[in-house]
């Protein structure tokens, strides 16, 4: 899926918007500049092939069109993003910089975080000299976080044999979510007992296995609805399900409204932008 600035303000170059529990849940890209300040929680950041765990105080930009989404870890109410997007142009400076699959954790710069509610305050209030003023908010965090890149300071994944194991199960589940599959399926192809895979499974992702399953296949069960005209009975089965019931009984659970609400929702918002 395709996003424009346009989806958010129609009239600037910037926007400054926060998001809640499952609003970045669909894979997308997008020309804009997206300066991204998680605000409380813990996800998974997804770009390209590529992930990475982020938490509260975490700052990334993504300044190129990969493919990315945010899944959240935590309670769906307790993960808060805030994201500054913008038009490359709205201010002069070497993107190149930047990888967003290492993100800076910021808690102990409280001047990130004073900026980032700085620059929020100015577009909601819109007072005079506004957009100057967001701009000059844009240019001191891209100043900031550029420096932390240049001295190396980002976070990096994992190399542990744990996160390793991890990662071959994340990897088994997105290549097979719509078989039958069951915990010892995916511990049996890592190469773990049940029980030792859930253990790291968890102290790596902050959830179990089978919960980690269930959400990756209501996310690509989101993608169907937005994306096909495939019929729920179809998606349901498409994504691994054994009947309509759990699916909706789940896609309720995790995002408190029905498959076919979702798709009236959010459809009809991609179809609107689709047709200018």
């Amino acid at each position: 899926m395709i996003f424009n600035l346009k989806m958010y303000e129609p009239e600037k170059k910037y926007a400054v918007v926060e998001s809640v529990g499952y609003e970045s849940v669909l894979r997308h890209s997008h020309e804009f500049v997206e300066l991204v300040y998680v605000e409380s929680g813990t996800a998974v950041q997804k770009l390209n092939y590529e992930t990475i765990d982020i938490r509260q105080g975490d700052v990334f930009v993504i300044a190129d069109d990969s493919e990315h989404s945010i899944r959240p870890t935590c309670g769906e109410n307790e993960f808060r993003l805030i994201n500054i997007i913008f038009l490359k142009d709205f201010v002069d400076f070497d993107y190149s910089v930047f990888r967003p699959i290492a993100p800076f954790n910021t808690l102990q710069q409280p001047e990130i975080w004073e900026t980032v509610c700085r620059a929020k305050r100015e577009y909601e209030e819109r007072k005079a000299f506004c957009d100057e003023a967001v701009k000059g908010c844009v240019y001191f965090l891209l100043t900031q976080l550029a420096r932390l890149y240049e001295a190396g300071a980002g976070s990096k994944p994992s190399r542990s044999r744990n996160s390793a194991y991890v990662m071959m199960a994340v990897k088994f589940i997105s290549e097979n979510y719509s078989s039958r599959l069951k915990l010892d399926d995916i511990a049996g192809h890592v190469g773990l007992t049940s029980g030792y895979l859930q253990k790291i499974f968890r102290k790596e992702r902050k959830t179990s296995v089978i919960e980690y399953l269930l959400r990756y296949r209501i996310e690509q069960g989101c993608r169907y609805l937005v994306e096909t005209s495939m019929t729920i009975v179809d998606i349901s089965d498409a994504i691994g399900f054994s009947d309509i019931k759990n699916f909706h009984y789940a896609f309720k659970k995790v995002l408190g409204m029905t498959p076919n609400e979702y798709r009236r929702i959010h459809r009809g918002t991609v179809l609107s932008e689709a047709g200018g």
